[in-house]
């Protein structure tokens, strides 16, 4: 994998390293294409030295390896040897900020709550999430940031800045509910701690905590209008308190400006213009994997295949809470005139136009889906194959161009190790999300010129299902006979079904059907020939 797919197939040309820890046979790994182990194993030299001198590794591939960590370590710039680097602190802390604001996404806005109005005079924030932010993930994947909003704070400063009066309690107690009922709206901050979801270990479930269910629930029960705001790593079921709130606010890890970008989007500062990378479920049972993972007897079966996620979903048609891809924000959006231009047997080009039709400024994202049944692998309902993002202003209106490669169009075929595209029949579709499609195109494609060769043991399937071969086999079975024979042949083709798995062999043999040898032997000889098609 390390050689032949990353470095030969995929062009990869540097250093590979180690996780932390995962190496455990040293001499083996190298020998597979590792080149640096981390964190270091003093023993590890001396198993490389002694598998040179044995011949178990080449001087030449030790070197490689020894080349590509140097390169490594030239790259990067040393405190002693280069110009002392100058950071702008604040400019990227706002850049941060405003890449947060991006990536959240607006699940929910009954009655247009959000962005809060000016009319709402008192606002109740709940939840230690306020004041002490989940921005990162755990373990491994820990930074250190040059600083880190409060999102509690940064809510205050806008609110004052509108002469609005903000009350905070930390979680669910009488003066919680009481700022709660005696305020215009309360936004409760909600989600996973750290220790919930780190590195090394799963979650069994994807629940929120019962405490904060039992908060969002009591605050909603009793608030005019309750907002949400979730921070969390992997999805949350929002099951048991979804119904009872009015808008949600779904923020997952947005790094150190995140409390900043939070209530940028509260109060309208920035409008929201992410989607959803995953799908919510309704279940944990309804995932693809459920059955599969974490797996038995120390194995796990990957049995859901390219049935992941909302190609999953959306192929058997099964209920989401919000599926990929969805993303509200605070206007509206139109598409239209869709075209597609064929180029070549396997590539196309999408235009699209994007109007803004509300009385906001905001950023829609055209998100381009293929649908299609050509080739003889099971395909999804649609598979996300181009996306782009466009910032419009009131009246505004966008044509953007999305090309589509082979590979938009293409299926993995195990058999030829490589990419292939199937001539037929793909549909263009541009979607809201994964479910909804609001306009579509189909374009035929020519696709791969490919030979399926023919043999004495490839199935009946095969033979009759071949475009140039299975013609010509009918042909010589129907040359020799009567026509009452014939009728009663074409009144059974469906039998034809019950043995396509039969190889063909077998078929002549167990149904007596005369067709001579130099017939099925020049009929091989033309599936060598002949395209079959991917």
């Amino acid at each position: 994998m390390l050689t032949e797919i990353l470095r030969e197939e995929w062009g990869f040309d540097g250093a590979v390293v180690s996780d932390w820890g995962a190496v455990h046979n040293r001499v083996a790994a190298l020998a597979a294409g590792l080149d640096l182990e981390m964190p270091g194993n003093p023993r590890s030299a001396e198993e490389i030295v002694a598998a040179v001198r044995s011949g178990a590794l080449t001087p030449d591939l030790v070197a490689a390896a020894a080349r590509r960590v140097a390169a490594l370590a030239e790259a990067q710039p040393t405190a002693a040897g280069d110009a002392e680097i100058s950071v702008d602190l604040d400019a990227h802390h706002a850049l941060a900020r405003e890449l947060a604001a991006e990536c959240v996404v607006l699940l929910k806005n009954d009655g247009g709550l959000l962005p809060l109005g000016p009319d709402l005079g008192t606002i109740a924030v709940i939840g230690t999430f306020a004041s002490e932010p989940r921005y990162q993930g755990g373990g491994s994947s820990h930074i250190n940031p040059t600083r880190v909003d409060e999102p509690l704070a940064a809510i205050r400063e806008l609110a004052t800045a509108r002469d609005q009066t903000v009350h905070y309690a930390a979680g669910l107690d009488s003066g919680a509910l009481a700022a709660a009922a005696g305020s215009d709206v309360a936004v409760v901050f909600a989600g996973l701690a750290e220790t919930t979801e780190s590195e090394g270990y799963d979650r069994r479930g994807i629940e929120l905590p019962a405490e904060q269910i039992a908060m969002i629930r009591a605050v909603a029960a009793v608030a005019k209008r309750t907002v949400v705001v979730l921070s969390h790593g992997g999805v949350v079921s929002l099951e048991g308190w979804h119904d009872e709130v009015d808008a949600i606010l779904d923020g997952f890890l947005l790094g150190q400006a995140g409390g900043g970008a939070l209530a940028d989007l509260l109060f309208g500062v920035a409008a929201p213009s992410g989607r959803l990378a995953e799908t919510i479920p309704l279940r944990l049972q309804d995932n693809p994997s459920y059955l599969n993972f974490p797996g038995e007897a120390g194995q796990v079966r990957y049995g859901e295949g390219v049935m992941v996620g909302y190609r999953y979903y959306g192929t058997v048609g099964l209920p989401v809470r919000y599926p990929f891809g969805h993303g509200l924000t605070y206007t509206e959006f139109a598409v239209s005139g869709l075209e597609v231009d064929v180029h070549g047997p396997d590539t196309a080009t999408a235009r699209v136009t994007v109007t803004n039709i509300g009385d906001r400024a905001g950023k829609y994202v055209v998100q381009l889906y293929v649908a299609t049944s050509a080739g003889p692998v099971r395909r999804p309902a649609r598979e996300l194959r181009a996306f782009t993002k466009v910032a419009l202003d009131p009246g505004a209106a966008q044509t953007v161009e999305l090309a589509l490669d082979r590979r938009a169009f293409a299926y993995y075929d195990v058999e030829r190790g490589d990419w292939a595209v199937a001539g037929g029949e793909y549909v263009v579709q541009i979607g809201e999300n994964a479910e909804r499609i609001v306009a579509e195109r189909a374009v035929s494609l020519a696709g791969d010129a490919q030979l399926l060769e023919l043999s004495l043991e490839s199935t009946v399937g095969e033979w009759f299902g071949h475009p140039t071969v299975g013609p010509r086999l009918l042909e010589s079975m129907a040359a020799g006979l009567t026509d009452e024979q014939r009728q009663e042949a074409e009144a059974n083709m469906h039998l034809l079904e019950m043995i396509s798995s039969m190889p063909m062999s077998q078929f002549v043999a167990f149904t007596g059907v005369e067709l001579k040898d130099d017939a099925l032997h020049s009929l091989i000889e033309l599936s060598r020939t002949a395209p079959a098609g991917a």
